[in-house]
């Protein structure tokens, strides 16, 4: 019976080893991998060192390999280590798919693996020098030793939680919140049947659940390639394409119209002519920024994506057309004060205009055209 379980234990890890390879293959044949890409590869490679590493410590566990003080010193050091590593990169991994901006550099993930590097050393100087507090003398492992082999980990996947939640309930993440707080919920998840397989080790529960929860994450990672615009975090044309049909196929007594909003920022080419395409990158992103920020402080649900180069639309439903025009004043002033707080040299201003449709996909299209005209006829104001 324990041998039938011990090749059990080793088929499941075989086999999610396999499917970590696979993720892997599909990243390495990717040319011009970002940080985010390469911490992913991180976390593929330390899981399948765990599982490799688990794989013979089960042996151990159950005899099929000789109990000995360097076997057991080296699996759970291993074990120790490399769980370690990857909630520390799944930390980095999260704080880097969120955007916050200290993450990106290499010296601070450097300080953000500290624990993981402590944690290294303290596992090593215990079984090398203090065996006696970590095992007794027939090898087998103390209790003690759960408190040095799950502080690290359950430190990087709570405060990764922590933060992830401060962040959804942010007002300018409002659209992306439910992806926000299943990326917080999710490793906890996993950290338990972690502990529960740990501590009572009747099922290989941990390297399935770890499995599916990178699996998913990688899958979202491919879905936001299609989806999301990678320089402004919006939603792309494609997408749009997508809700507009979407919203087309929905029927129902909604007296609500819908509004189809053009925003094209002013004299973006010579931000780009005089101050470089680098500093044209940095006023897109900060127009992004405001179009999330003044969406959030309004009461209508929004849709918002890049259309494409400077321009963004924004797609809402409401019976006031007070509301949309509420809106329209509040995007220019949002995107005026986080330029002015930017400390940039030029002016960041948008032209805004906008018309109703009724939903249907057919009349989007006339829709985006008297959009068009009425932003170009602000321009034309303007000058």
């Amino acid at each position: 019976m324990v041998i039938d379980y011990t090749f059990f234990y080793i088929e499941s890890n075989i086999i999610c080893i396999i499917i970590f390879l696979m993720m892997i293959l599909k990243e390495l044949s990717v040319a011009g991998r970002q940080a985010k890409q390469l911490v992913f590869l991180n976390i593929c490679f330390s899981n399948i060192i765990y599982f490799l590493s688990d794989i013979g410590w089960v042996q151990v566990l159950n005899g099929i390999i000789p109990r000995t003080r360097f076997l057991v010193s080296a699996f759970n050091i291993t074990n120790a280590i490399v769980l370690s590593l990857i909630t520390g990169f799944w930390f980095i991994y999260v704080e880097l798919s969120q955007g916050e901006k200290y993450i990106t550099r290499t010296r601070q993930r450097i300080y953000t693996l500290l624990p993981a590097m402590v944690c290294t050393i303290l596992n090593v100087v215990l079984f090398a020098f203090f065996p006696n507090i970590v095992m007794d003398g027939e090898y087998n492992i103390r209790p003690l030793y759960n408190l040095f082999f799950l502080s690290v980990p359950v430190m990087y996947i709570f405060l990764s939680c922590v933060r992830t939640i401060i962040r959804a309930f942010r007002r300018e993440n409002y659209t992306v919140r439910a992806q926000y707080l299943t990326c917080a919920v999710y490793p906890m998840i996993i950290l338990l049947f972690g502990i529960v397989q740990h501590l009572w080790f009747k099922a290989p529960v941990f390297c399935f659940a770890s499995t599916l929860m990178i699996l998913y994450v990688y899958l979202v990672a491919l879905h936001d390639q299609v989806s999301i615009d990678d320089l402004t975090r919006l939603n792309n044309r494609n997408q749009l394409k997508k809700y507009i049909v979407s919203e087309s196929n929905k029927t129902g007594g909604d007296k609500a119209v819908h509004y189809i909003l053009m925003i094209d920022l002013n004299k973006f080419k010579e931000i780009n002519d005089q101050y470089g395409h680098v500093e044209g990158d940095y006023a897109l992103r900060r127009a992004a920024d405001a179009l999330r920020n003044a969406c959030a402080a309004s009461d209508l649900k929004t849709f918002i994506a890049r259309y494409g180069g400077d321009e963004f639309i924004i797609v809402t439903k409401t019976t006031e057309e007070s509301k949309v025009q509420a809106l329209c004043t509040g995007i220019k002033d949002e995107m005026i004060r986080l330029n002015r707080e930017s400390g940039a040299k030029y002016d960041l201003t948008a032209s805004i205009g906008y018309s109703s449709y009724s939903g249907d996909i057919f009349a989007f299209q006339n829709a985006l055209t008297k959009a068009d005209e009425a932003l170009y006829e602000e321009k034309r104001h303007r000058r």
